[in-house]
């Protein structure tokens, strides 16, 4: 007799452990998918269940399917692939937010003719006089012409608007009402190290070239997006890494993101809006004085602020510009360098 109470006591102890899992309803599951775990035997699963943001269980559609409730949202993948988010170790993601609602995105644009196209379209959009602006995001090599776009090409696309096409940090062309806005006739109204480009003839191209601090102050000249706009960007720009399936971004900070420049990403922050992990970084933006611009700016941002969706992270990517791709530092920069870096750990 006691035998059989202490079977059925066990049968109901398993029964007890086993069914928090089915007690508990999911708030979302994905089924009739290939799910990747990334686990230790990198298997696939059939289905997905999520509750409170955390993964609630793996396994077959029938065995999901038996978490869900009246609340419970359905996904049905038809066979489509979940993959865990993905996180990019480094992305000025907070420089590139700022200005994403207003530039003409060449993000994915196979051919130089649907790049083209896309400042047409933008042109149509905005008010004659307007700046059209394509800063980054691109390179020769997704286009099918292979080659950079050319100034007649770009005037013939937006007539009526100055545009600005930005090639990473060393080249740049605008149309002839770029230039007039910016009251550039020659080399000597370009910031110090940038050139005008110019044919066989000596005519002017319209394409600038350069070093990189160049560029950076040429785009510096450009109109900036209101605060509304850089919180529109932040939002938009989110949720297009969204799209490209990242979840996490490490942002090592960079060029031109002076404390100001943040603001739009802690109002998104603030709003509980952020659809991107961010852990970011600070550093000081003017040579020579970067210390004590990093002790002023954290002196009140204690390592580690921020919760699951906003971190500091602490300082870079470049400690001193001295520093910066310097091969052969001075004994001078190096104790610069070591001073900050001594002071932050």
């Amino acid at each position: 007799m006691t035998r059989r109470i202490w079977i059925a006591l066990a049968f109901i102890l398993l029964a007890w452990r086993s069914t928090p899992a089915h007690a508990q309803n999911a708030d979302t599951i994905l089924v009739n998918g290939k799910v990747v775990t990334v686990d230790s035997q990198f298997s696939i699963r059939e289905a997905l269940a999520i509750q409170a943001d955390r993964i609630m269980a793996t396994g077959t559609t029938a065995e999901i399917k038996m978490l869900t409730g009246p609340r419970t949202h359905v996904v049905d993948l038809q066979g489509r692939t979940v993959i865990p988010g993905l996180i990019d170790s480094h992305l000025h993601a907070i420089r590139a937010a700022l200005s994403f609602s207003t530039e003409v995105n060449w993000i994915g644009a196979p051919t130089l003719a649907e790049a083209l196209g896309r400042i047409r379209q933008a042109a149509r959009t905005m008010k004659p006089g307007a700046w059209l602006i394509v800063a980054g995001g691109w390179n020769v090599q997704q286009f099918k012409e292979n080659r950079r776009p050319t100034q007649a090409e770009l005037v013939q696309a937006a007539p009526d608007n100055p545009v600005y096409v930005q090639l990473g940090y060393g080249w740049a062309v605008m149309t002839p009402a770029g230039f007039k806005a910016l009251g550039i006739t020659g080399d000597a109204d370009l910031p110090a190290g940038g050139r005008l480009e110019r044919d066989a003839n000596g005519r002017p191209t319209g394409a600038i070239s350069g070093s990189q601090g160049a560029i950076v102050a040429l785009f510096d000249r450009l109109p900036r997006p209101t605060f509304d706009q850089q919180v529109d960007g932040t939002k938009a720009f989110f949720r297009e890494l969204n799209r490209l399936a990242l979840t996490g971004v490490v942002d090592p900070g960079g060029n031109n993101l002076a404390p100001d420049d943040y603001q739009a990403l802690f109002t998104v922050w603030r709003e509980r809006q952020m659809t991107i992990r961010v852990v970011y970084a600070l550093c000081g933006q003017t040579p020579g004085s970067e210390f004590d611009e990093l002790q002023a700016w954290t002196a009140l941002l204690p390592m580690g602020f921020g919760d699951d969706m906003l971190r500091f992270n602490g300082l870079g990517e470049r400690i001193t510009a001295a520093m910066n791709n310097n091969d052969s530092p001075s004994e001078s920069e190096k104790d610069r360098y070591y001073q900050i870096a001594k002071w932050a750990a």
